[in-house]
């Protein structure tokens, strides 16, 4: 009663006696009239106890004093046991109370199995089999436990590099990668390089198919995965002729480092170097080296960002010269009428007026990617029997500019079907054509779609002079371009399944078309592409028709 009449603002002060009953009486349960002090406390004091809850405070009164009357109380009693929690009171108290670690016995604690380590495969990146029990049991380059599989294996890793990534996704090993393609390994590329590739937009597919084919060969993925993932060509695994090519550098750039070129590692995180340690950013890395695809030594530019036409002296002139009148063939076809119906006659000869070297950095590296690709692809496609043996074919075009150039005509890869020959169109559009590129998806407009809607070549001046426009000097144009033919598919039909000319190029197992009306008709022989990257156009003749026989010929 009387500490009911103190006022709060005063401290609980405990005469001894008073203590003395106290601590007597805290070990008892509570009388009810004790309780019903405590209820009849004024609501200014500490919220007045119910009997049910008086009842739990009567065991849990050492813990739960908290009221400001009392805390001098709570530091002064020494700690009590906590007793078993059985009421309600304490049931909810239990929610209340933090959870405590149970300790384990050594019975208790179960070992948990180790992964075994899967097979790597030796095939590597070039693996086809994509059905589940092989990956299940076979680790590939894209895998995150690629390399400790392969150490375990002990087979060599594979690098990885853009043609590493670009040979996993091309599943049906034909070279080139079609959108569902893509998409379906979309989530792996991003697992292995945190989410730096976007969303394959139909805006990023058409940037991606530079062309418009349908179809994204190493080239243009190259231009387009190679800014994003930060890698190297993967030129260096490729079996080129040119065997002195330099691998991209990207030295770390931390003092004291000897790292000289950025690997990313294989598990997080991957943005440190597998080799030093160092994050990414310390590596200087570079897009693409100049040295991974090196440029025709007869050029006058090798270094840099360049693309420009290259005006050729008056004793380069005449080469072309003696390759116009070589290659000339006084062989009448429909198509010179239908597409010049002012001048249906074949001319008795060409004059060439000035001749053009289109040095275009970007669109050589990207033929140069395409052609090392190609020679790799057929080399392994005839060591494990996937094709026959492959044709080789000679263009006439090729073997006159080989005997007129020298060494200018011998820098091409005849084991690919590397050849020279020659595509009619105008100056404008030529110089447009070397300025950028083809555009297969415009294919057919002037040529015709007799072999499929592609790009058409001719080993003959005349046959290419029929698509040829003259401008308004009377000024002719044709390209004489670096092709490659790969695996060749020819025919020699009046009348062929241009649609299944075409899948079988860009869906199937052949790179281009040899339509052989010579054999059929005697006339001339046609190659035909479905991919730019196949094509390099590297000289741009301008020349006049001649109709009439004469002694001399102008050269001016």
């Amino acid at each position: 009663e009387s500490l009911n009449e103190m006022p709060l603002s005063q401290p609980l002060l405990l005469e001894s006696a008073e203590a003395e009953g106290l601590s007597e009486m805290l070990p008892l349960p509570l009388e009810s009239t004790e309780v019903e002090s405590l209820n009849e406390m004024p609501p200014s004091q500490p919220l007045p106890l119910e009997s049910a809850e008086a009842e739990g405070l009567n065991e849990w009164l050492p813990l739960l004093l908290e009221s400001t009357e009392v805390e001098g109380l709570n530091e002064k009693l020494p700690p009590q046991p906590l007793p078993p929690l059985e009421s309600a009171e304490a049931e909810g108290l239990n929610e209340l109370l933090p959870l405590q670690p149970v300790p384990l016995e050594s019975t208790e604690v179960e070992v948990l199995p180790t992964q075994p380590l899967r097979l790597a495969c030796p095939k590597g990146s070039r693996c086809r089999n994509r059905d589940m029990s092989h990956t299940a049991t076979h680790a590939h380059p894209l895998d995150l436990d690629y390399v400790a599989c392969c150490q375990a294996t002990g087979l060599e890793p594979q690098p990885l590099s853009l043609k590493t990534v670009f040979d996993w996704i091309d599943a049906s090993g034909s070279g080139r990668l079609t959108r569902e393609e893509l998409e379906a390994n979309m989530g792996t590329i991003r697992d292995m390089f945190d989410d730096w590739l976007p969303e394959l937009t139909d805006e990023e597919w058409g940037e991606l198919d530079e062309d418009g084919n349908g179809v994204a060969n190493f080239g243009e993925f190259v231009c387009w995965a190679g800014p994003r993932l930060g890698l190297p060509l993967g030129m260096e695994n490729m079996r080129h002729s040119t065997q002195s090519l330099q691998t991209l550098c990207s030295p770390c750039s931390v003092h004291g480092c000897s790292c000289g070129e950025f690997v990313p590692m294989r598990v997080w995180p991957r943005s440190k170097c597998a080799t030093c340690g160092h994050k990414q950013q310390f590596h200087k890395l570079q897009t693409r080296g100049e040295e991974e695809v090196p440029f025709p030594p007869y050029w006058i530019h090798r270094e840099g960002v360049f693309n420009m036409l290259v005006r050729l002296n008056k004793t380069e002139v005449s080469q072309f010269q003696r390759l116009v009148d070589i290659t000339y063939s006084n062989k009448y076809t429909r198509d010179r009428r239908r597409h010049n119906p002012q001048a249906p006659n074949v001319p008795r000869r060409y004059c060439v007026k000035q001749v053009f070297r289109n040095e275009n950095c970007l669109n050589w590296r990207e033929y140069g990617c395409r052609r090392a690709e190609l020679l790799t692809r057929l080399q392994e496609e005839e060591e494990v029997r996937l094709q026959g043996p492959r044709r080789l074919l000679h263009a006439k075009s090729t073997a006159a500019w080989k005997e007129i150039a020298g060494v200018k005509g011998n820098d091409i890869e005849e084991q690919c079907n590397e050849w020279y020959v020659f595509h009619g169109t105008s100056p404008e559009v030529a110089q447009l054509i070397c300025a950028t590129d083809f555009k297969v998806r415009t294919a057919g407009s002037n040529t015709g779609t007799l072999y499929g809607r592609g790009l058409y070549f001719a080993e003959s001046i005349t046959k290419a002079d029929e698509y040829a426009q003259a401008d308004k000097h009377g000024h002719c144009a044709v390209l004489l371009c670096r092709v490659l033919g790969g695996r060749v598919l020819y025919t020699d039909e009046v009348a062929p399944d241009s649609d299944m000319l075409a899948n079988a190029c860009i869906e199937g197992p052949y790179d281009c078309v040899l339509g052989d009306r010579e054999q059929c008709r005697g006339t001339y022989r046609e190659f035909v592409f479905f991919d730019s990257e196949d094509v390099y156009p590297e000289y741009v003749i301008h020349y006049q028709r001649v109709y009439k026989a004469s002694l001399k010929w102008p050269f001016k």
